[in-house]
């Protein structure tokens, strides 16, 4: 039996969201294919596993020195037991899963070390999660792969507080209110302002500026519909889910709305009730955007629909529950789900583990000798 790993928790904002998706997760591993071994890391960094994470129910009162302390080395699959400064083994690893929203998960930090640690994973690659964490370099990979977004402007913490009086004249300039300003490394909308006025700007920007060194400002449009898609790869077959749209009574979707229920509530409709053309469009863009960015695993997109114009708003490398929800009605379903993302991920690892990842020259054997730290 294949033993998976399972990452969630986390050092991010995100932290319980992450909770929530992971214990999802490791629940709905198909017990008789694979071992789901969940490892916590908590908001200090540190990893632990025991069968007792797998209960939501013990996240209310946790209480970390129950659990295993637990690592990975680089060049080993091998799960390890921490205890007292000395390593045990304790699994060899076949695959892994990356279900830690936001920083040091969702920013491809896990996936380069699963890579140093030679164990496949079914999830995202570095290159497209650390493109996609980040809104400034997302929509500079949007405007390369021409996929229509809205504008906006970065800005730097340093040099706005050096200058602020520029920074808001500039921005007041090139954009009229209202306009939306969000941390470039955050999800689940934390840190995000509406701002209708100069007093609101430079109160969001400053609340911005709390959780990132660098905020994008955009033209905040309204009117607007938001729809999410997501997609998964199967062999070489890209799965786009039907459109969602989620209704709230407030502004944006907040993180209240999201994940607490909120006043004023949220509901989903799904499918999104929008003409079947606009809805093709939206899984083409989805699609594009997947290939394009060499995902892995499941990702989901949230769109901005103004009229017949589709604007791309945020590429979830690591959505929240995994997205399950859009394309299964029952946790077997979801099951079957996670066992195409982990044997994908098994799959791409044996077709690296392929190509030849050394040269052997001669070029050490034509140094005379080194001295200094120069060669002579």
């Amino acid at each position: 039996m294949k033993n998976v790993l399972v990452f969630f928790g986390g050092k991010s904002c995100e932290h319980d969201v992450s909770i929530i998706t992971g214990v999802l997760t490791v629940n709905s591993i198909d017990k008789q294919l694979f071992n789901a071994i969940p490892v916590y890391v908590s908001q200090n960094g540190e990893w632990y596993t025991a069968e007792v994470l797998k209960d939501i129910e013990w996240f209310k009162n946790k209480d970390l020195t129950k659990l295993q302390k637990v690592t990975l080395l680089s060049g080993d699959d091998v799960l390890y037991s921490v205890k007292k400064n000395r390593l045990k083994p304790l699994f060899k690893v076949a695959v892994a899963i990356n279900c830690i929203h936001g920083l040091h998960g969702e920013d491809g930090t896990l996936a380069g070390y699963l890579k140093l640690c030679k164990i496949p994973f079914a999830s995202p690659d570095v290159f497209a999660s650390s493109v996609t964490i980040d809104k400034d370099f997302t929509k500079v990979f949007l405007s390369g792969i021409n996929v229509e977004k809205l504008p906006y402007v970065r800005i730097f913490k340093e040099s706005y507080y050096q200058n602020k009086q520029t920074a808001v004249k500039m921005l007041v300039k090139k954009f009229s209110y209202p306009v939306i300003i969000k941390p470039c490394n955050l999800g689940s909308s934390i840190g995000i302002t509406v701002a209708k006025t100069e007093e609101e700007l430079i109160s969001g920007l400053d609340k911005a500026f709390n959780y990132d060194e660098k905020v994008i400002v955009e033209k905040a449009i309204t009117g607007f519909r938001e729809i999410n898609c997501a997609g998964y790869k199967k062999g070489d077959k890209i799965i786009v889910s039907e459109c969602e749209e989620p209704i709230t009574a407030n502004e944006i979707l907040s993180f209240s709305d999201k994940y607490q229920g909120c006043k004023g509530g949220i509901t989903k409709k799904f499918p999104a009730e929008i003409p079947k053309e606009l809805s093709q469009k939206i899984k083409s863009i989805t699609e594009k955007v997947y290939r394009k960015a060499d995902f892995n695993g499941v990702i989901r997109i949230d769109y901005l629909v103004l009229g017949e114009k589709v604007y791309l708003n945020e590429i979830n490398s690591v959505p929240g529950s995994l997205a399950y929800y859009l394309f299964c009605d029952t946790v077997s379903d979801f099951s079957k789900m996670l066992t195409d993302l982990l044997n994908e991920g098994i799959r791409k690892e044996i077709r690296n583990s392929k190509r030849q990842f050394t040269y052997n020259s001669n070029i050490l054997t034509q140094i005379k000798g080194v001295k200094g730290g120069k060669s002579r």
